[in-house]
């Protein structure tokens, strides 16, 4: 009778079964919150990059409209996977008398904040030139939306100056 708990003290069978029991949610968990933070990023730079290329197109018109706006969120929504429901939103903005002016600032989806253009982050802007600021508003599902990430909205901006026009206008 004293042979068994000896036996039974002893025994490491099933030892890992009990030890992964254990690991396992820890592991899992590691695991979808690395994909979740890869996914959160590289998203990221798909809307920093759309932002940039659609306002760097832009910036190589003439004239903006509406319907150049829609067909630029189209291509946003093209070169961002998750911007189905994304948004555009495009200033044209001046430096006069030492100040700076919004010419014109036009929307184009959904996701677009209602407040006024940012003037400033905008980097130096010489006495009398315009710029166009392009802000692009995309939100995002996170793949695993226990990690607090669940409903993130991307948001990113770029300026250019117009390359063929002093001042690109917008009619009403």
């Amino acid at each position: 009778m004293s042979m068994m708990p000896r036996t039974f003290r002893h025994d490491q069978q099933g030892a890992s079964i009990i030890e992964f029991a254990l690991m396992a949610p820890i592991l899992l968990a590691l695991l979808l919150g690395a994909v979740t933070l890869f996914d959160l990023f590289r998203n990221l730079q798909s809307v920093e990059k759309a932002t940039f290329t659609v306002g760097d197109m832009m910036s190589r018109e003439l004239a903006m409209d509406q319907t150049k706006l829609a067909s630029m969120l189209t291509l946003v929504k093209k070169m961002v996977p998750t911007a189905s429901d994304g948004g555009l939103r495009v200033s044209s903005v001046t430096k006069t008398g030492g100040n700076l002016h919004v010419n014109w600032s036009k929307p184009v989806g959904s996701s677009i904040p209602t407040t006024p253009v940012s003037t400033a982050n905008l980097p130096a802007i010489a006495e009398g030139d315009t710029v166009l600021i392009t802000e692009s508003f995309v939100p995002h599902r996170a793949f695993v939306d226990t990690f607090g990430l669940d409903a993130v909205v991307f948001s990113a901006s770029a300026v250019h100056r117009p390359r063929f026009v002093n001042s690109m206008s917008f009619p009403n």
